[in-house]
């Protein structure tokens, strides 16, 4: 009843522009004009990935709320390797000055941090156990430094050991409380001095961990507290050698490629700095990089693979219907078309997004299909012999049926888009399955009324023969085709149970760096900081107050997929302040008249080093051979532990020492001296400067952590950085699930990608399954009969299976970009088969090819593939997989549709009584 009506419809529709030509005519170009004028001057490219996103979703939200309170924009990274640490900061200098000459572009540059106002107080910063342990240890090294002729250099060193190596010193139980200390500091000299002789390491290095300044205290070392000050002044990873420049952008406009002035102005800084520092890499990354990249490439490759499919798709129609005049028409009337479409896009959602831009190269290979089905049915009812009316009633008013039901599926396969949270998605489901229906509605009547504006004039014997001229050898096609029905079927039906083994086997890749390409800078540097422990990926929470940072601080680092929590605000925020002044005023005071002359450009005197440092081993040789006479004493068996220390690294000096000249011993021995002696009289000069009095106050910490971890609220940021790669599905999955554990408010790149992703994925399942049933709901409507139902849906579900089976028998997975196939095929699939049976129906024998349905059919598919294969031209990997996997869906669904289902249609003619071939359709009025 329904394919009545509409049919009954589409042949007034058909006899309407017969008699209005010219006026539907006239009424498209000026259509036309105004959707072109709307693109040029209103039509965006959104390059804002937070609209992606309804603001619904609580993820979301969440993300926004931190955005707005913390006045965050994703930010560019700059990064800085070699392993000349030295050359880094300069290079980090160079870099970071010029970009902050970049304002108003550019605002909080990150490259250096200057902590001179919080110097006098690092001391306050550490444990009060720490600072307990510096206390002793100072203790010490003043009480020597007291003493006349004591200096910090090795030859006095070796000296003040030499002098406590004698009877006298060590009989006397009190000295041992001085001694015992001693040799620990000074084994561990030893053995860097054996270290420096055997010319293992260019420079001593303190030991400790690089948390905060002072950490190395932690364990009782007297560590180089300013130089991890320093060191710590240049954000970065591996000790220096790769280093971080971070640099957010100016507040301003959201649509477009918002960055695509200020990015080239950053490369050409770069460009800059590669030439002064040749030897150093230096890249540029960051989200809004990748994302602008992604734009771009992603807008060129779309419009490149638009230009393609045009292409291809006008050799294909030169081709197949041998003359120019009317595929030229039939692709005037769809770039027509595709321009209302872009104007409907300006009035509707005002702008394209990154997923919807590449809805012009899928339209122009979808809507040419009604085109193509109209023209064919046209042109073989004007080769049979039929009147300029009869042709246009049996294109429009039979085919379009088909055509209507079609186009019908393929774009509710798009707007089933839009019933999710994903706004991305749901703006591409409006603007593509706008443009299938404006596509339907050009080809249905602007083509039929150009058609008749160009052939009425002509006489029937002109238009049969043209018309003609374009036809193929049908029933030897047909007969070939389906000469062997039981053959066919077998090996389909064989194909399908393989498929059926392979489908369980598709996986989903949630890595959207695999969706970048790998020639593009930004993403080669995001792959360089994908280790764990450099990731720039990081989760966020926001604490009220410095005890909740705190508590929060705690929770996290005891998390097992934690590797760091960064919180400045807190760390800057020293506790217990009361029992640690009196400690600080007691490392201050020891110090107080202590001569600490940080020059160590003192020569050492290599002859008398060689000298002591013999005397001292066969000191500590003969003392433990002389401890262990008498070892029952405890005092004997204390002094072969404590002499047992020095032996080994004394030992390995001097072996070393005897293989290398005077000259060359003098070098690695005044190397040492300045490493460590300088390291030495550095500390205690900062040490000596420590003041426990004064408040420190927020406008003490550095500006540039201010403004980037304390709100104008009072609100605190904490950065919580992972131990695995969660660009990865399974460490970003579990590093989310643990940070929910403590703050189930926590946001940041890595939640956002577990939700964004897994929301996209469940918003195209969710898409196909309503595509599903609203195209099953569809083909009841128009079919009625359930045999040709089932037939009808067959080929669909044969080619979607095949189509997955290979996929999984090629290990090649869905992912964030080619699950769009997944509505997109099923929508666009079915139509075929919508063809072949409502010819079979109509004609009441299976003539695919003998009349123009199959041949159109063919085309149809033809230039759906080419409008997806184009894709796959795309350096973009996103784009390509898309492609890829729809040139592959469409073409299953071709195989299918006129390779299988039609041997379904020959069997069962086969059984029914056979049916005269139609000649035309006789005119009525």
């Amino acid at each position: 009843m329904i394919h009545r009506l509409l049919q009954s419809f589409l042949v007034g529709l058909a006899r309407f522009i017969h008699r209005w030509p010219r006026l539907i005519a006239f009424t498209g170009v000026v259509l036309t004009a105004a959707a072109i004028w709307l693109t040029v001057t209103k039509l965006t490219v959104s390059a804002n990935t937070d609209n992606l996103v309804s603001a619904k979703s609580p993820a979301n939200r969440y993300y926004l709320d931190y955005v707005k309170e913390f006045n965050v924009t994703e930010d560019f990274v700059v990064v800085i390797r070699s392993n000349d640490v030295a050359k880094n900061r300069q290079a980090a200098q160079f870099i970071g000055s010029r970009l902050e000459a970049m304002q108003p572009d550019l605002r909080r540059v990150l490259y250096h941090i200057d902590f001179s106002k919080l110097q006098d107080h690092f001391l306050l910063f550490l444990d009060a156990k720490d600072l307990e342990g510096i206390r002793q240890e100072v203790g010490g090294y003043a009480a020597q430094l007291r003493q006349n002729n004591v200096r910090l250099d090795l030859n006095s060193m070796l000296d003040q050991a030499d002098a406590m190596f004698n009877d006298k010193y060590l009989r006397k139980k009190s000295n041992w409380k001085e001694f015992k200390p001693f040799v620990d500091r000074f084994a561990d000299m030893l053995d860097q001095l054996a270290d420096q002789i055997e010319n293992k390491a260019d420079a001593p290095k303190a030991k400790g961990a690089k948390v905060k300044p002072g950490a190395a205290a932690a364990q009782g070392k007297l560590a180089d507290i300013s130089k991890e000050v320093e060191e710590n002044e240049y954000p970065g990873f591996d000790e220096g050698r790769t280093l971080v420049i971070t640099a957010s952008p100016a507040e301003g406009k959201k649509e477009g490629r918002p960055y695509e002035v200020v990015i080239p102005k950053i490369r050409a800084v770069l460009a800059e700095a590669r030439q002064a520092y040749p030897d150093v890499d230096i890249g540029l990354t960051g989200e809004p990089v990748l994302t602008d990249d992604e734009v771009a490439m992603s807008a060129k490759d779309s419009a490149e693979a638009g230009a393609l499919a045009f292409a291809l798709i006008a050799v294909l129609f030169f081709v197949s219907y041998r003359e120019r005049t009317r595929p030229v028409i039939a692709l005037l009337v769809l770039l027509m078309a595709v321009s209302w479409s872009l104007g409907l896009t300006v009035l509707t959602v005002g702008h394209l997004n990154i997923i919807s831009q590449a809805f012009v190269a899928m339209v122009i290979g979808l809507g040419i299909d009604f085109g193509i089905q109209i023209m064919g049915r046209y042109e073989e009812e004007l080769a049979r012999g039929s009147a300029l009316e009869n042709a246009l009633v049996a294109g429009v008013g039979y085919t379009g049926a088909a055509v209507v039901t079609g186009g019908t599926t393929t774009a509710l396969a798009f707007f089933t888009m839009c019933f999710n949270d994903f706004t991305g998605l749901a703006e591409f489901g409006v603007v593509a399955g706008s443009g299938v229906v404006l596509c339907l509605v050009a080809n249905l009547v602007l083509l039929p009324a150009v058609y008749v504006l160009m052939d009425r004039r002509k006489s029937p014997q002109v238009l049969r023969s043209r018309a003609a001229a374009s036809s193929l050898p049908g029933q030897r096609i047909d007969a070939v085709l389906f000469g062997h029905p039981r053959l066919v079927l077998g090996a389909a039906a064989a194909a399908t149970v393989a498929a059926a083994f392979f489908i369980p086997k598709v996986r989903f890749d949630y890595n959207l760096l695999n969706l970048q390409s790998p020639k593009l800078e930004s993403v080669r540097e995001a792959l360089v900081l994908n280790a764990p422990g450099n990731s720039i990926l990081f989760g966020v929470s926001v604490a009220d107050n410095v005890e909740d940072a705190r508590a929060r601080i705690a929770r996290f680092q005891a998390l097992p997929t934690v590797a760091a929590v960064r919180c400045p605000i807190v760390d800057m925020t020293p506790r217990d302040l009361d029992s640690k002044r009196p400690i600080v005023r007691e490392i201050a005071a020891s110090l107080e008249g202590v001569r600490l002359n940080t020059d160590v450009s003192d020569t050492v005197d290599v002859a008398r080093a060689r000298v002591k440092i013999g005397e001292l081993l066969n000191d500590c040789q003969q003392g433990v051979a002389q401890a262990r006479k008498y070892r029952l004493i405890p005092q004997a068996r204390e002094a072969v532990e404590v002499f047992g220390k020095l032996i080994p690294p004394l030992e390995r000096a001097q072996k070393a020492m005897e293989g290398l000249s005077q000259a060359e011993l003098g070098r690695r021995l005044n190397r040492y001296q300045v490493n460590v002696f300088g390291t030495m009289r550095r500390n205690l000069a900062f040490l000596a400067g420590q003041k426990a009095e004064g408040a420190i106050t927020v406008e003490d910490i550095p500006l540039p952590l201010r403004e980037r971890y304390l709100s104008p609220h009072g609100k605190i940021l904490i950065e919580i950085s992972p131990k695995e790669n969660v660009w990865n599905r399974e460490a970003d999955a579990a590093f989310v699930r643990d940070l929910r554990t403590v703050d189930p408010r926590v946001t940041g790149a890595p939640v956002q990608n577990f939700e964004y992703i897994d929301l996209l994925r469940a918003s195209y399942v969710q898409a196909a399954k309503w595509a599903a049933v609203a195209i099953v709901i569809l083909i009841c409507l128009h079919f009625g009969r359930p045999s040709l139902i089932l037939l009808t849906l067959l080929p669909l579900a044969m080619g979607i299976a095949w189509t997955l089976g290979l996929m999984g028998a090629f290990h090649y997975p869905f992912n964030p970009a080619n699950i769009v196939t997944l509505p997109l095929v099923i929508g666009i699939g079915v139509a075929y088969g919508v063809y072949t049976v409502d010819r079979y129906r109509e004609d009441q024998r299976l003539s695919l090819f003998h009349g123009s349905t199959g041949k159109a059919i063919v085309l149809s598919a033809l230039t759906a593939m080419i409008g997806f294969g184009s894709m796959m031209i795309s350096a973009y990997p996103g784009l390509f997989s898309l492609g890829l996997l729809m040139f592959l869906g469409v073409g299953m669904c071709l195989v299918t549709s006129i390779g299988v289902m039609p041997q379904l249609l020959k069997l069962r003619q086969e059984d029914a009584p056979s049916a005269p071939v139609r000649e035309a359709v006789p005119l009525k009025k």
